[in-house]
């Protein structure tokens, strides 16, 4: 596997969320998810159609590849926000194209729109061999950390 394309401009917390959040959450883990690069305002992350996220016609579940648009939405807003923030999803608008057929290679690739004082809103596509299956609009909620 090759390392990610990491912008040196990052501060180093924001590149330690990013490969934790992909290394370590288990949702993550089971769908295969690595991350490819990071800069401000772009991320993207990819995967391959296999195992369980497949339904009956040999495609990724939509529910799968749902949930795998929220973290290069979020990566994508880590060079705009502080140490001390977090972000939440409030809405999401995903549009299916086409679906992702089994052994397909998925990057997803995240990109801050716009990020306010309170609110961020971010665009996902997910794309094989460079054509568009899903997109997304991602609305996120900025917030500072509790404790």
């Amino acid at each position: 596997m090759s390392a990610a394309r990491i912008d040196p401009g990052l501060p180093a917390w924001a590149v330690s969320l990013a490969e934790s959040l992909v290394a370590e959450t288990a949702f993550h883990q089971w769908a295969g998810l690595r991350l490819l690069a990071l800069a401000p305002g772009m991320a993207e992350v990819g995967f391959t159609a296999e195992g369980a996220m497949l339904v009956f016609g040999r495609y990724v579940h939509g529910g799968v590849l749902n949930g795998l648009l929220e973290p290069p939405g979020l990566l994508a807003m880590l060079g705009d926000m502080q140490e001390s923030e977090t972000a939440m999803t409030v809405d999401i608008h995903v549009q299916h194209i086409r679906s992702v057929l089994a052994g397909e290679a998925v990057t997803m690739t995240g990109r801050l729109l716009k990020r306010g004082r309170s609110t961020a809103f971010c665009a996902v596509e997910a794309r094989v061999g460079g054509a568009v299956c899903t997109a997304a609009r991602i609305t996120k909620t900025i917030q500072n950390k509790a404790g």
